[in-house]
């Protein structure tokens, strides 16, 4: 486990939670009250007992967690609370008091900033380079993180987001100002504005809504009359949409961020504040059609404060990745001076940074990556495939008139000419051009986005059509290799590690209902009918890098699972999770069936992109490829299940469980409709 801890220190509560950085969860939390004013030390020291107490619950030390990360009210610089007017603190060396308490690194960072890391970490920002959040409560507060780093300004005063000033000589503002956002934007504001259109109006359906006391009015009191069609209400509303899509845009056009994220109570509306206010903000705006920012209500609420703190604790060793990264990029022989290095993408298994050189007044980018030991075990032969198989991509699309330098990836040689580098802690490391004008998609945004990845991965089959799959190492022995799986999970029935067996009977029986169906693909191949080829075996869309103009596939990318395999189960794994109408994890088993409609756009881009590059067998067994990939991998999450959860990451009890299930009944689905997917086959051979 990676465990850390997030303190979230307030004025009235310190709420300390014990996070495991591998589920993404909090597995314990401790409170206790604030009795603030007063000193720092009594404050550290009810800190670090609740530290402990974590830890003591979870059953582990103290000295196991990797960091302390805190988020606490007012000015923060560094380690120091330069200001915290309601734990009357000022000049407070707070992360060096409670750091010698507790005997671990602590970080510090001012509350609002520690809840827009935890959304831009972990939250609706994980995907995007930047993001703004905002969080609208008794004031609105902010944060504002760019390339996984909270930018707090020079003096740690930046991001107060609440005190920019949108109406110059408007309404007093508790910072002594006139106009700014928070006097119009916050919960309180709103409040207040209710309360004196209820006044004004008193027929307003908002006096029902508070049961006729005008003492009860919260931030809720004017969405409910708006929804009951109040005309106090919406003017109420109007007003306060209006101020706040003015805050927002100003953000918009200063930052141009990826995402802003509304948080606070006043979240919880949802679509009843979100609609309307996106409206506003994308008419004042600035911004293009094709990239604008994503305005969302945040996903964390009342946990935002613990989660971001104990995250703060991957800046200082994401720092301590770039200088490591300065070291290793000095040792590849690339075009240019570095003038910066840059986490990049959104991967989950090896670490990669964008180097941006500076060539002869231009730049020019590169990728680095640190390959993963723990899931690539010999990375040697996973560098001698990357290396051959680009090397002839490269020169198929010089034949076939495209162009190499974005339609693959292509290596760069390291000063000693070699194909990676390796580091004097044995971590092996690759550089690769930047494929310029890209972009990616973690998501399928449109069918015809869909169609277009069949195409580009039906492209890659093509292009590799002449390639000697069998001169490439299997880096991940029978990982394909149905019946092998079959006799794992027989053993894992056998031993039943876990006291598991008696309840997956059903699961079990459906398993071994298809023994003889696993072995379909290996007898094709045994029969020469399913030749071996070049597989990618990762087929997700987010694999995939499309031109930022037309929209259109360019190049595959992600090939470190290329090994020898057959083009069936390339096929088959993107029809299994893209020709599904629900989540891979999806309990309720009724959402889970089969799209024959998205089977066949894929179908028909597949077998276009190949451009007859596939023997005819190998297109009639498509579609027993889908089923095959279904079942192999419905068998591997019960499997899984069975030896006690020990390959595929869990989020909740049973989950392994519940993939399985999910996956027989899609492949059930499947097995329904097989005449009509071959059926398609026929139409587009």
């Amino acid at each position: 486990m990676n465990y850390c801890i997030g303190v979230d220190l307030g004025g009235t509560n310190i709420a300390v939670g014990l996070v495991d950085r591998d589920s993404k969860s909090i597995v314990q939390t401790k409170s206790c009250k604030t009795n603030a004013p007063r000193a720092c030390e009594s404050v550290s020291a009810d800190i670090a007992e609740l530290c402990h107490a974590v830890c003591r619950a979870q059953k582990i030390e103290l000295s196991d967690v990797d960091w302390i990360g805190v988020g606490t009210p007012g000015i923060v610089k560094g380690e120091t609370v330069i200001s915290a007017h309601n734990l009357g603190w000022r000049d407070v060396p707070f992360g060096k008091i409670l750091s010698s308490l507790t005997s671990r690194p602590v970080h510090i960072a001012n509350d609002a900033n520690a809840a827009a890391f935890a959304e831009a970490v972990w939250g609706v920002g994980r995907n995007y380079s930047s993001l703004i959040a905002i969080t609208l409560g008794t004031g609105v507060g902010g944060g504002v993180v760019i390339n996984g780093k909270i930018w707090d300004g020079f003096n740690g005063f930046a991001a107060e987001i609440g005190h920019m000033v949108i109406f110059e000589g408007g309404r007093e503002c508790g910072c002594g100002n006139r106009g700014c956002l928070e006097a119009y934007c916050s919960a309180t504001a709103l409040v207040r504005e209710t309360k004196r259109m209820m006044n004004l109006y008193p027929d307003s359906a908002m006096w029902r809504f508070c049961g006729g006391d005008i003492n009860r009015v919260n931030g809720k009191t004017a969405f409910l009359g708006k929804a009951a069609d109040d005309y106090a209400a919406r003017v109420v509303l109007d007003s306060f949409i209006d101020h706040l899509s003015v805050g927002i845009s100003n953000l918009i056009n200063v930052f141009q961020p990826s995402v802003i994220c509304i948080g606070g109570g006043l979240s919880r509306e949802g679509d009843n504040l979100l609609v309307p206010l996106c409206d506003r903000v994308s008419r004042i705006s600035f911004g293009l059609k094709q990239g604008r920012t994503k305005v969302v209500c945040a996903q964390f609420k009342n946990d935002a404060g613990i989660i971001g703190a104990s995250l703060l604790g991957l800046q200082q060793k994401e720092r301590a990745n770039m200088r490591k990264s300065e070291i290793v990029v000095s040792n590849f022989n690339f075009e240019g001076e570095v003038e910066k290095i840059e986490p990049h993408g959104n991967g989950h298994i090896n670490r990669t940074n964008l180097v941006t050189a500076r060539v002869n007044g231009g730049e020019r980018r590169y990728v680095l990556q640190r390959i993963n030991k723990t899931v690539f075990r010999d990375p040697e032969a996973l560098m001698k495939n990357y290396a051959k198989v680009t090397a002839f991509l490269h020169r198929s699309i010089v034949e076939n008139g495209g162009d190499p330098n974005r339609e693959t990836l292509n290596l760069v040689k390291t000063i000693d000419d070699k194909d990676y580098y390796i580091d004097d802690e044995g971590e092996y490391w690759r550089m690769v051009d930047y494929v310029v004008d890209s972009v990616s998609y973690d998501k399928v945004e449109s069918p015809e986005q869909f169609y277009d990845s069949a195409v580009a991965f039906g492209n890659f089959q093509y292009l590799l059509r002449d390639y000697p799959a069998e001169e490439l190492i299997e880096t991940i022995p029978n990982f394909h290799n149905t019946p092998d799986r079959y006799e794992q999970f027989l053993r894992a029935v056998a031993e039943d590690k876990c006291s598991r067996l008696s309840e997956v009977k059903d699961e079990v029986e459906f398993v071994k209902a298809h023994r003889e169906f696993a072995e379909t693909l290996e007898r094709a191949h045994k029969e020469g009918r399913l030749p071996l080829r070049v597989t990618h075996n990762d087929t997700k869309l987010n694999n995939i890098l499309f031109d930022k103009d037309s929209g259109k596939p360019i190049c595959i990318i992600d090939l470190d699972t290329i090994m020898p395999g057959y083009s069936v189960n390339d096929f088959g794994d993107s029809i299994r999770f893209g020709a599904t109408t629900a989540l891979e994890d999806e309990t309720d088993l009724s959402k889970v069936n089969f799209d024959i409609e998205f089977y066949e756009l894929y179908l028909k881009g597949f077998i276009e992109g190949a451009n007859g590059g596939l023997t005819k067998s190998e297109i009639e067994l498509l579609p027993i490829g889908a089923l095959m990939m279904t079942f192999e991998c419905g068998m591997r999450f019960l499997t899984d299940y069975l030896n006690g959860d020990v390959y595929f990451k869990i989020h909740r009890e049973k989950h392994n469980l519940d993939r399985a299930r999910n996956q027989f009944k899609l492949l059930s689905d499947m097995e329904k409709r097989l005449d009509e997917m071959k059926a398609l086959v026929e139409k587009y051979v």
